[in-house]
This record gives C-alpha cells, sequence and structure tokens, in this order.
C-alpha cells in the first residue's frame, strides 16, 4: 500500500512542479487532492443507484473506479505522521 500512496504523491508533486507550486504547499495539495479523490468517488456509484438495468461490464468498471478512488483518496487524505504536541 505504502507504494501505491508513494506512486500517486509522486504524480501529484511532478504536476505541481509543472504549475510551479512552492515545494512548502505540496503536502497542502496531497491532501487536497486526497479529499477530492474521496469526492469524485460518489458519482461512480450514483448510476448503479439510479438505473435498475446497467450492463454487468459498466457495473464492474464503476465499482473498481470507486473502490480505487476511495482507497486512494483516503491513503492521501489522512496523514499518518505523529506530530509533537
Amino acid at each position: 500500500m505504502l507504494s501505491i500512496r508513494l506512486a500517486a504523491e509522486n504524480i501529484i508533486i511532478h504536476v505541481l512542479k509543472k504549475k510551479n507550486v512552492p515545494e512548502q504547499e505540496w503536502p497542502v495539495w496531497v491532501k487536497k487532492t486526497g479529499r477530492g479523490m474521496l469526492l469524485a468517488s460518489i458519482p461512480m456509484i450514483v448510476p448503479l443507484l439510479v438505473f435498475d438495468h446497467v450492463p454487468l461490464a459498466l457495473t464492474i468498471v464503476l465499482q473498481l473506479a470507486y473502490a480505487a478512488l476511495m482507497c486512494l483518496g483516503l491513503m492521501l487524505a489522512t496523514d499518518d505522521k505523529k506530530t509533537d504536541k
């Protein structure tokens, strides 16, 4: 799981470098991207709730996309680093 998270963070940081975002803001943007992925996962399930007869292939694709966005979003949105108080 750590390798997936690191790969996703590297992709996000690469995009942030291209957009000239200061390095101090990278952790904030990674968290924002994770929260956005959590929100983006919701529309993947809505068609399955609204429509009665969805083809099996589309159902599988939507469920896999939902799971991938949800898991990756949770990994990026949560901070596993301990802070000293």
